[in-house]
């Protein structure tokens, strides 16, 4: 948890946001988010639910990030959000994530 500072300060506390401000600029750069991290081999396999090696280095030379993924695999379910069934089209790695994963499904009868 990181400790907010205040805005505007109580009179007499400039002391306290100086040191805040200090300590905060003297820390490493906040690593990305969770969801901009690339994938590896394990997170496509558990997110496809199945182990195709084909797919899987496929998806893996496009470097998506788990964000990009997963949004990627949600589309390929169907279950996109109310702003994608709108008709936001996809783009850029998720699309060609999306059509990888809908290439490699099986045709329905």
């Amino acid at each position: 948890m990181n400790p907010r500072v205040q805005q505007d300060p109580a009179e007499g506390s400039r002391e306290t946001v100086e040191r805040e401000l200090k300590r905060e600029s003297h820390q490493p750069p906040v690593a990305r988010g969770k969801g901009d991290r690339k994938v590896t081999r394990d997170d496509v396999a558990r997110m496809l639910r199945r182990d195709d090696d084909l797919l899987i280095s496929q998806i893996l030379a496009q470097q998506p990030s788990i964000s990009e993924l997963e949004q990627a695999v949600v589309w390929s379910r169907g279950e996109g959000d109310v702003a994608d069934v709108a008709g936001q089209p996809l783009s850029g790695k998720v699309a060609k994530i999306y059509e990888l994963i809908a290439a490699s499904e099986p045709e329905e009868d």
